[in-house]
């Protein structure tokens, strides 16, 4: 490899601190350009809002290209004999010829993204699998045809990379591997007691807020010793509020909260709950893990290859609060299967920063 061109959609922190971490290991020079780039300014407001710094990685020099296909072949001319990867495909019909044009030059082509894993269930699955099958199937067959690998960022689940016409040999199981928020710190837990829930983002059916309240009804009538916050606003709000006053449930619905306060609580939860129903990481899993929180994670959660993978903690069926609420309750009530979850947690933390997963990723392009 002569070099590396790294085809980002973003300055997202969900991959820029892994793609700095590349640039240090991998030994060759790499590029970065930019897809998002001209939404630059809105997207710094959106992370603002969260209490996230827009500038986080503002020192890392990047290459505007967005949708101008003759910026993105001038990127090819400048720099012949690098090897790609492009971290969009699926959004955008310039960036899928450069793709083409990329191997059509003889170099060697990675994709990188997210397997559609939403509108799954009902009419809506219905529609997916359609959409899948037959127009996006049809659109990327270019793309997926002179690709050499696709590295999957929804962990484990290849069921949409599949129908959309990616081949088995090809997919590549990872996710998203940020670094620890600014300001927080690794906090190692010693006990289940007393038993604190967390549970963070938008309050919506899409990220199972639902589900959530209804195991924590379940935990109640079983009289299990418990507290739990809820942070952020969302569609499910006056719904989830009107369920704790009907159950007089011990929950805190706090709304947004400065980022320090949140990093607070990730850092002396006892665990951290994300109950999404077909989400395909969950960044927030990475923020409360890296403050040494254990994880109860849905199975229709792509983060949840990281309890898979290093046991800190315990996954539920997708959509069943009573699973959820019955590894929760085997967290309150059994401190060796707790404990274990906590060992689990360092070896998780230790494996799943940027720098290791660089150290990983690149193996890929090998």
């Amino acid at each position: 490899m002569k070099g590396l061109i790294i085809w980002a959609q973003s300055s997202c922190r969900s991959t820029m601190g892994l793609y700095e971490e590349v640039a240090k290991q991998i030994g060759v020079p790499v590029v970065i350009a930019l897809w998002f780039y001209h939404t630059k300014v809105g997207q710094a407001d959106n992370r603002s809002v969260i209490g996230l710094n827009p500038e986080e990685f503002a020192h890392i020099s990047t290459i505007p290209i967005g949708e101008d296909f003759v910026k993105g072949q001038k990127l090819l001319d400048n720099y012949v004999g690098y090897d790609h990867y492009f971290a969009v495909y699926q959004n955008s019909t310039v960036w899928r010829r450069l793709i083409v044009e990329a191997k059509n030059r003889g170099a060697r082509v990675f994709v990188g993204s997210e397997s559609p894993c939403n509108m799954s269930s009902g009419v809506r699955y219905i529609l997916k699998e359609f959409y899948l099958r037959y127009v996006l199937k049809f659109k990327i067959h270019d793309v997926v045809s002179v690709v050499d690998k696709f590295i999957n960022y929804s962990g484990g689940d290849n069921k949409y990379a599949l129908l959309a016409g990616w081949p088995k040999q090809k997919i590549v199981p990872f996710g998203y591997f940020p670094p620890p928020l600014e300001g927080s710190h690794f906090i190692a837990r010693k006990s289940n007691k007393p038993f604190l829930i967390l549970a963070t983002g938008e309050l919506s059916r899409y990220r199972g807020a639902d589900i959530l309240m209804q195991s924590l009804v379940i935990l109640k009538k079983r009289g299990i010793d418990y507290r739990a916050i809820i942070t952020q606003n969302g569609e499910l709000m006056d719904e989830l509020k009107s369920k704790a006053n009907k159950y007089n449930l011990p929950v805190e619905l706090r709304g947004f909260i400065p980022m320090q306060e949140l990093i607070s609580l990730y850092e002396k939860c006892t665990v951290y709950v994300a109950a999404g129903r077909h989400e395909p990481w969950g960044m927030r899993l990475n923020d409360a893990l890296n403050c040494g929180a254990p994880l109860v994670v849905s199975r229709g959660m792509g983060g949840v290859k990281m309890v898979d993978d290093y046991a800190c903690g315990l996954s539920f069926r997708n959509c069943d609060p009573s699973d959820l609420a019955g590894k929760l309750e085997l967290l309150a009530m059994n401190k060796s299967v707790y404990h274990k979850c906590t060992m689990g947690v360092k070896d998780a933390v230790e494996h799943c920063s940027p720098s290791e997963k660089a150290a990983e990723w690149i193996t890929y392009l090998s």
